[in-house]
């Protein structure tokens, strides 16, 4: 890893493989946190979507990308999905104590979602 600069570190996540998510990432308060969710290829028209809560089966929607890859955006919160990657990027803006917890990459299809999970934490700015 010599030589990197840390933010390109994620180019070198296995590209259009699985679904990968960090396990864990944390932001300061006030600022954009952004995170990113790896998917399979062959998901690309798939709905994308991050939803939170502490289990898979309870956790609400909070943005969702309908399949495309304009910008979708809920408030605060904004999707990208990026298909030549086969990466889905969420950002919060304004990041707040109340953002912290348990969120799910989530990509809808027949059956039961692909869904990973990771948890946000927020320190003072």
């Amino acid at each position: 890893m010599m030589g990197i600069s840390p933010g390109w570190g994620w180019l070198l996540l296995p590209v259009c493989q699985a679904l990968v998510v960090p396990r864990e990432v944390s932001g300061r308060t006030g600022e954009t946190l952004s995170l990113r969710c790896w998917y399979p290829s062959g998901y690309e028209g798939y709905n994308k979507y991050w939803c939170r809560g502490a289990s898979r089966d309870s956790c609400r929607k909070v943005v969702e990308t309908a399949g495309r890859e304009a910008p979708q955006r809920h408030g605060r919160v904004s999707i990208q999905d990026n298909h030549i990657f086969c990466v889905a990027l969420l950002n919060i803006e304004k990041l707040s104590k109340t953002d912290a917890g348990s969120y799910w990459c989530g990509v809808e299809r027949m059956g039961r979602d692909l869904m990973e999970p990771v948890t946000v934490r927020v320190v003072p700015g």
